[in-house]
């Protein structure tokens, strides 16, 4: 999305010199947008829509700064008016369609795959086609789609990591290592990347490279179970336990229900002499266990 996101905003700057009245908000706001002041960016975006409700460009903006902003159901609202608005906007239609796959509107990101990139054999398209399949669990078609994209353009911004991140989903782990690798020399801040890297260097006993890049992961994503959860699994090994005992507390407050933290957790109190504490986790792990148990469907 940033890569769109430069062009789009260079686009930005050429169409803005005119007579609409929204003309000098808009400008304020392409600004504000490219020094990351997105909460001015999206104000100036709104005043200016309330103008003219019609200006496609700062829909196309507001919904790429709320989407950025996190606001994803608004930043989407934005991006279907445009698509209304200027059916052909490539640039547009790309962006819904990625933040579709993103949070799971699969159905939606279907039909417009379907219509929008029939016949599209660009690297973006067969990018967002790897993506879909992908959020399917079609990591083979997903695969396939993501090496189509790299033979056209092997600089896309995301590629490498998409492709390594499916690799590991297809338990082709081998594989996924160089493509990881490739995204953190592209991208050193790709959060995805570093966590599903440094899950492969642990597995594979690269304890030192894997214990930086976990503690990168979690630095930027302080709410990752995943990449804690791994965190402490280094640190228990290490026989760290009073780090493990910090992290998987931290991990069972944001989860209750994170079964594997309860089971860690009763093995590193046993260690550290516990019994109590051991025999508790243990029976929130019986008990979690049961709640499973219960939800699976009765023989007939």
């Amino acid at each position: 999305m940033k890569c769109w996101l430069a062009i789009i905003l260079a686009a930005g700057f050429c169409v803005l010199y005119g007579a609409d009245p929204a003309r000098e908000l808009l400008e304020a706001a392409v600004k504000a947008q490219r020094q990351g002041d997105l909460k001015g960016a999206a104000a100036a975006y709104r005043e200016a829509l309330e103008k003219n409700p019609k200006l496609s460009l700062a829909h196309h903006l507001l919904g790429v700064c709320e989407l950025q902003l996190g606001n994803t159901t608004e930043g989407i609202r934005h991006l279907e008016i445009l698509r209304r608005l200027d059916p052909a906007n490539r640039q547009a239609t790309y962006t819904l369609l990625s933040s579709y796959i993103a949070i799971g509107s699969l159905d939606q990101a279907g039909k417009l795959i379907a219509v929008f990139l029939r016949g599209d054999l660009s690297a973006t398209g067969m990018f967002l086609r790897g993506s879909y399949a992908m959020a399917l669990g079609e990591y083979a078609k997903g695969i396939r789609d993501f090496q189509a994209a790299r033979r056209l353009d092997s600089k896309l911004p995301g590629l490498s990591s998409q492709l390594g991140i499916t690799y590991c989903f297809a338990n082709r782990l081998d594989e996924a290592v160089p493509h990881l690798e490739a995204a953190l020399k592209e991208n050193p801040a790709d959060s995805n990347a570093t966590a599903f890297l440094g899950w492969l260097y642990k597995e594979r006993d690269r304890s030192a490279e894997a214990a930086t890049l976990l503690e990168r992961a979690v630095e930027s994503r302080p709410d990752d179970k995943g990449a804690l959860f791994l965190l402490a699994q280094l640190a228990q090994s290490r026989r760290d336990w009073d780090r493990a005992l910090a992290i998987l507390e931290k991990v069972v407050l944001m989860d209750p229900s994170h079964r594997a933290a309860h089971v860690l957790l009763a093995r590193l109190y046993q260690q550290m002499k516990r019994p109590d504490d051991a025999a508790r986790e243990r029976a929130i792990v019986e008990r979690l266990n049961a709640e499973v148990q219960a939800l699976q469907p009765k023989a007939q």
